[in-house]
C-alpha cells in the first residue's frame, strides 16, 4: 500500500477533527442560550443540539482514532473504525436534517413551546419561571408572543392582566388589569418576544446544519478510504 492512500486518510481526518470541533463548538453555543432564552423555549429544542454535540464529539474522536488507524494500518481496526462512523455519521446526520427542519418552521415550533410556558406564568411553584419570564420581557422590551394582547389568552392574563416585566416601569404587580386600561400601550411594551427568540436561532441553527452536513461528507470520505486501505492492507498481507 503507497503513502498515499495512508496520508490521504490522514488528511480527511484532520477535516473531520475540524468540522467536528466546529460542531462542537456551534452545539455548545445553542446550549449556553438556556440562560438568555431557555425560559421561553420547551426542553424538546434542546434535545437536538445536544444530540449533534454528543455526536461531534465522538466524531471527532473517532477522527483521531482514524488517523491512528492509517498509521498502523492494521485491516480489522480500520473496518471496525469505519462502521463505528458509520453509525455515528446516521446520527450526526439525522440530527442535522432535524436542525434545518427546525430552521425552516421556527416560528410555529417556538410559538407552542412559549404558549405553554407563558400559561404556567404566576404558578406559585414555578416561582423561578415567573421571575425569569419578567426578566426576560423586561430586557427584550417585548410582551407576550406576537403581541401584548396574547396575555388575555394566558391563564395569568385572563382577559386583565400582563406580566409585570410587561411594564415599561416595572414594579410589583404593575400588571394587574393593565388590559382593561384605555392607556395600556403607553405602559406595556407592545411587541411579542417571538420574533427576537426566532432571529437569534434561526441563524445559529442554519450554521449548525450546515457545518453537520460538511462533517458527514468529509466522514463518508474517511469511512471509504479507510476500506479501501484495510482492503490493500490485506493483499499486501498475502504477498
Amino acid at each position: 500500500m503507497g503513502c498515499v492512500s495512508k496520508y490521504g486518510l490522514l488528511t480527511i481526518n484532520f477535516f473531520v477533527v475540524a468540522f467536528g470541533l466546529c460542531v462542537v463548538g456551534v452545539s455548545a453555543a445553542i446550549l449556553r442560550q438556556n440562560t438568555i432564552y431557555g425560559v421561553v423555549l420547551s426542553n424538546l429544542f434542546y434535545s437536538v443540539p445536544l444530540t449533534t454535540l454528543l455526536a461531534g464529539i465522538f466524531l471527532t474522536c473517532l477522527g483521531v482514532l482514524g488517523c491512528l488507524g492509517a498509521i498502523k494500518e492494521h485491516p480489522v481496526l480500520l473496518k471496525i473504525y469505519a462502521a463505528v462512523v458509520m453509525v455515528l455519521l446516521i446520527v450526526a446526520m439525522t440530527a442535522g436534517i432535524t436542525m434545518l427542519v427546525f430552521t425552516a418552521n421556527t416560528s410555529s415550533f417556538l410559538v407552542r413551546g412559549m404558549t405553554n410556558v407563558f400559561n404556567e406564568y404566576g404558578n406559585e411553584d414555578k416561582e423561578y419561571l415567573t421571575h425569569d419570564l419578567d426578566i426576560f420581557q423586561h430586557t427584550m422590551h417585548c410582551c407576550g408572543i406576537v403581541s401584548y394582547t396574547d396575555w388575555a389568552n394566558f391563564t395569568y392574563g385572563n382577559n386583565t392582566n400582563v406580566a409585570d416585566g410587561c411594564c415599561r416601569n416595572q414594579t410589583l404587580g404593575c400588571g394587574e388589569g393593565l388590559l382593561q386600561n384605555p392607556q395600556v400601550e403607553d405602559l406595556v411594551y407592545m411587541k411579542g418576544c417571538l420574533s427576537f427568540v426566532v432571529n437569534a436561532f434561526d441563524a445559529i441553527c442554519l450554521t449548525l446544519g450546515i457545518l453537520t452536513f460538511a462533517l458527514v461528507c468529509f466522514q463518508a470520505l474517511s469511512i471509504a478510504w479507510a476500506c479501501i486501505i484495510a482492503k490493500d492492507s490485506r493483499r499486501y498481507a498475502h504477498i
